[in-house]
């Protein structure tokens, strides 16, 4: 009984986690079509598409769920890494959270009508706060899509879509995979 819940349950969950993952890839890809000029101050998020850019990266399997806990280090930046790790461990639906802080980030406020992301510059020493996030593939890769929160010196806070940040002194990520699991039972009769 509790197994079938379970199954049950991790099943819905991924139902739900996919689609959300589609409709995100989806609204994207529709703002990627309309490629209007924008205002000052905005950008467009792009995939990470350069990989090799986090040397201090280091990664360890948790648990036989296929959870992880990625450990970045000082100057690697961490959508690259993130993407990099996910490909390696073929990793095609999990949730991120994370903690650390970075010596430089952008964010970006989504602007759904303009269909692109107001940016944040934040360039100093700053706290990575909250991070979460997922992981889903797009085009047959993985697509790390993730928010953070960051504290300033002042205790000042700001948030948004995270574009890319560079890791000072360290950063802890964990993944946890989508169970897939075999389909649930058919009900008892």
């Amino acid at each position: 009984m509790n197994r079938t819940l379970r199954n049950s349950s991790a099943s819905r969950w991924l139902t739900v986690f996919l689609a959300a993952a589609l409709a995100s890839a989806a609204a994207l890809s529709l703002g990627a079509q309309q490629q209007a000029p924008l205002p000052e101050g905005y950008i467009r998020p792009a995939p990470v598409t350069a990989t090799g850019q986090a040397p201090n990266m280091k990664g360890e399997q948790l648990s036989p769920a296929r959870t992880f806990k990625v450990t970045f280090g000082p100057g690697d930046e961490l959508l690259s890494g993130l993407t990099e790790f996910a490909a390696k461990n073929h990793i095609a639906a999990a949730r991120i959270t994370g903690l650390g802080g970075f010596s430089t980030a952008t964010l970006g406020w989504g602007d759904p009508p303009k269909g692109a992301f107001k940016k944040i510059a934040i360039d100093q020493k700053c706290e990575l706060v909250s991070l979460i996030g997922n992981i889903s593939l797009r085009d047959g890769k993985p697509y790390v899509h993730t928010h953070a929160v960051v504290s300033l010196p002042d205790g000042s806070t700001k948030g948004g879509h995270l574009i890319d940040a560079h890791v000072s002194p360290i950063a802890e990520i964990f993944i946890v995979e989508a169970e897939s699991g075999p389909p649930p039972a058919p009900p008892a009769k």
